[in-house]
């Protein structure tokens, strides 16, 4: 039996997958699935691989990432706004639609794979700094609420609220609880767990500014 795991370097078709990555048009040829079409388990590892990749471009690298891989991609850079937005939408594919995640939803830890796609969403994720200077930014303020799932509090962690839709008597009743998204996700279906991307406003205009200016130059 092969190598199998959570990780995104934890089964056969990705680490083969890592051996050949030299340049970055390597992982932009990872990211070739169709919106809506099923991606077979060995493809949706080589996306996710490939992910990491742009995660440890971004300064993010998963713990267990090969030494030697994460030495090549120090030469790569920062990834490109097009690399990134390509990394994000094929990780949310794979989760949602791909046998990977089916095999997981059958596997005895399923929550070991939501938990590793929720890490890996975190560290897609833009590092969001404040509007101004002069903008003071608030400490988070230490939520003591617990959550539903592990009754610990919420703490400063990744939270929110969800709702039940309940009948009794004949009435609706919505009855709200709080919940860390690490126990939530843990929760779910594979396929259904909360993908919390985040977008940097500064981010999107600075890409507006330069697209702008990339077509006003060559008119």
């Amino acid at each position: 039996m092969g190598a199998w795991g959570a990780g995104g370097f934890e089964n056969d078709a990705a680490l083969d997958f890592v051996a050949t990555i030299e340049r970055v048009d390597d992982l932009v040829a990872a990211f070739a699935s169709k919106p809506g079409e099923k991606i077979d388990a060995d493809t949706a590892s080589k996306i996710i691989a490939a992910a990491e990749c742009v995660a440890a471009m971004l300064g993010r690298p998963a713990d267990d990432i090969p030494e030697d891989l994460a030495a090549r991609l120090i030469g790569f850079g920062k990834p490109e706004a097009a690399l990134l937005a390509a990394t994000r939408s094929h990780v949310s594919m794979v989760i949602s639609h791909s046998e990977l995640t089916e095999l997981w939803a059958e596997a005895d830890n399923p929550d070991a794979f939501n938990l590793a796609m929720t890490g890996l969403i975190d560290r897609l994720n833009p590092d969001i700094k404040p509007k101004a200077k002069t903008d003071r930014k608030k400490k988070p303020q230490f939520n003591r609420s617990p959550c539903a799932f592990c009754n610990k509090p919420m703490g400063e962690e990744e939270f929110g609220m969800f709702e039940l839709a309940v009948e009794l008597s004949g009435h609706p009743v919505r009855i709200g609880k709080w919940a860390h998204l690490s126990c939530l996700n843990t929760r779910l279906h594979p396929a259904h767990i909360v993908q919390l991307w985040k977008s940097d406003p500064e981010a999107i205009e600075a890409e507006a500014k330069r697209l702008l200016k990339r077509d006003k130059s060559e008119d």
